[in-house]
């Protein structure tokens, strides 16, 4: 963490092929000349950004496995509102294919969370669903609402129960969360302007209340434990998070986004051999605007994890695609 215009990483890479059995957990720091560097641990808390969307749809999944959703249902059925109208569904929503804008900009403009969230549910989509594929934070905004609407409770205590507490992720939380005087590292500063603690993506942080696309905070083990349900093929700790079948729809590019046009495999909340964290098709994961990513190979049981605070020297400054292609290099065959 710097006050400077550099940034500081923590990284985590786990290889497990046979040929190679290896645990490498380190940390670094970039910072420009004269930047004063608190310390960074595989315990600072990051602000996660979008892997928010990967426990939100393991969350989903989840769910489903319990027979409380069904993936192709039109999610109309349970949360009637203009931006469901023309029939997507859970599936659609997971692949980023209900035809959703990117996102809202309600969060310059209105004066409350309400009416944040009611330009966001309140606007129909742009084209009908499964037609076209662009990645959309509101997609995410409502498959946390509806995982309230089916479970009758706050999404942060559905993901609790469902998600994190099973991977014992203790660090998992979201935001704003509260920053020790005494403990300087212990939650990692984003980018200058936004107070240490409080979340970074303007939608989440303007809905003032736990989303499906951004807003959790999480340690480098938080991380890494996610990653483990996915090389374990959905389980954790001898006990499965969500079923093998959920699995494969969570690492397997969706047939709906593959016709829709996705530049990389889509799956169910995970991209297979995106290019900007990949270098073989086998690899799946996700990355975060913030600086975060994980990603797990498929063939070699490897798995790689990421966090940075890349925003804090600007959003045009540093990116770290280079440095998640590395890591994905070094849990490839």
């Amino acid at each position: 963490m710097t006050s400077g215009g550099g940034w500081s990483a923590a990284s985590s890479l786990v290889r497990t092929d046979a040929a190679s059995r290896r645990r490498l957990v380190g940390t670094t720091a970039r910072v420009r000349a004269g930047a004063q560097v608190e310390p960074v641990t595989s315990r600072s808390r990051f602000d996660l950004a979008s892997l928010t969307k990967v426990f939100t749809a393991l969350t989903v999944l989840t769910l489903v496995d319990d027979g409380l959703l069904d993936l192709d249902a039109p999610v109309r059925e349970r949360l009637d509102v203009p931006a469901t109208r023309t029939g997507a569904s859970a599936r659609h929503l997971l692949t980023h294919t209900a035809g959703l804008r990117a996102s809202s900009v309600a969060w310059r403009t209105a004066a409350t969370p309400a009416g944040v969230l009611d330009d966001v549910l309140g606007t129909a989509p742009e084209t009908e669903p499964g037609q076209m594929h662009l990645y959309s934070c509101l997609g995410f905004v409502l498959l946390g609402l509806l995982v309230e609407e089916v479970t009758s409770t706050s999404l942060d205590r559905v993901v609790l129960d469902r998600v994190a507490v099973p991977l014992g992720a203790a660090g998992l939380s979201w935001g704003p969360v509260r920053v020790p005087n005494a403990a300087p590292g212990e939650v990692v500063a984003t980018e200058p302007g936004t107070p240490t603690g409080h979340v970074h993506d303007e939608l989440a942080a303007a809905l003032a209340r736990p989303v499906g696309n951004a807003g959790l905070f999480g340690t480098l083990d938080d991380v890494a434990r996610l990653a483990e349900v996915v090389r374990r093929r959905g389980a954790f700790g001898g006990r499965h998070v969500v079923s093998e079948a959920r699995w494969h729809e969570l690492v397997t590019p969706d047939p709906v986004a593959v016709r829709a046009g996705a530049p990389y495999g889509q799956a169910l909340g995970l991209r297979r051999g995106c290019p900007t964290m990949s270098v073989t098709g086998d690899q799946v994961g996700h990355t975060g605007f913030t600086g975060t990513s994980f990603v797990v190979d498929l063939s070699t049981g490897g798995y790689a994890v990421l966090l940075t605070n890349r925003v804090h020297g600007g959003r045009d400054g540093t990116g770290v695609d280079d440095e998640r292609r590395a890591l994905a290099g070094c849990i490839s065959p």
